[in-house]
């Protein structure tokens, strides 16, 4: 008797618990609450499905219970119509009224998560005869934003002048390599002549070298006086062409005949200088100087033949 109380009162205890569970549930559910439906036009469907949750000011009213997509048929474009079932009453059992210009905001609810909720946004300001919202009628909605949204543009638009400053960098480098290859070009054909040049240039070089090891001390020494010396003149004659070219035209006769005494005298210091590096001994002896005239094309014959 006493083992059949105790059954008795363990299976009351568990019928009283899974009571006190499916009223939970029927309550937090919402089940057996007034219901209207309500719906929305959605132009992008994305992070919306069955179950989203509606809020007003933050409060739950509602889910969306279905959403079906819906093509114009004069610019073919397709949007969506998603079908809200909102409760008519609050928990205290006031109603739930939405004034005509009532709209829907599309929220993520997280910056990290694609999926999003319907926020009811109510009108700024509303007149006591103004007409409510009821069951069937069709609201507009827009997606704000996000911060997902803006770095997207960001790297968007970063990406695109990152290519911009790429396509310029190449350009710049084709142009750079080509003008290394007309550069290689142009050495490439300056080469010869260049060559020549500088053999030209160490071959006189070594005859000078060759011819200053021949002269004494002494007579070099005279030379590179008499060079210093001439070079003082010829900076005192440039200095005094600069003061007399105001002058000029009235003495051109005189400055040509100062010029043939001049030709005259560079004919006979080369016919010296060709003299001495033929026989240098010539330094010591001396050289007979050239007939006076006109300078012959043909190279001085040696004074020393007879």
């Amino acid at each position: 008797m006493e083992t059949k109380r105790q059954d008795f009162i363990v299976g009351l205890l568990i019928v009283v618990a899974v009571g006190l569970v499916i009223g939970a549930l029927l309550a937090t559910s919402g089940w057996g609450q007034r219901r209207y439906a309500l719906f929305v036009r959605v132009a992008n469907a994305e992070g919306i499905n069955t179950d989203t949750r509606v809020l007003v000011e933050g409060l739950e009213i509602g889910r969306v219970q279905s959403i079906v997509p819906r093509v114009d048929p004069t610019s073919r474009r397709v949007s969506f119509i998603a079908r809200l079932s909102l409760a008519q009453e609050f928990e205290n059992g006031s109603k739930l009224l939405l004034p005509l210009g009532t709209r829907a905001s599309i929220a993520s609810v997280s910056q990290i998560s694609s999926a999003s909720e319907l926020v009811l946004i109510l009108p700024d300001s509303t007149h006591g005869g103004a007409r409510m919202l009821g069951a069937g009628d069709t609201i507009n909605s827009d997606r704000p934003s996000s911060a997902l949204d803006s770095l997207k543009v960001v790297v968007t638009n970063l990406s695109s002048d990152m290519h911009q400053v790429l396509l310029q960098t190449e350009r710049t480098l084709t142009g750079v390599q080509h003008t290394l290859a007309l550069t290689s070009t142009t050495i490439q054909d300056m080469q010869p002549g260049l060559l020549t040049t500088v053999q030209s240039v160490a071959a006189s070089m070594a005859r000078i070298d060759s011819l200053t090891r021949h002269i004494p001390p002494g007579i070099a020494d005279s030379v590179t006086t008499t060079l210093a010396s001439s070079n003082r003149l010829l900076l005192e004659l440039d200095s005094l062409t600069r003061d007399v070219r105001t002058v000029a035209s009235e003495n051109r006769n005189d400055f040509r005949a100062t010029a043939a005494n001049l030709a005259e005298v560079a004919r006979q210091l080369n016919h010296f200088a060709d003299a001495v590096s033929r026989r240098p001994y010539r330094f010591l002896t001396g050289v007979t100087p050239l007939p006076a005239g006109p300078a012959k094309t043909d190279p001085p014959k040696d004074s020393t033949k007879p």
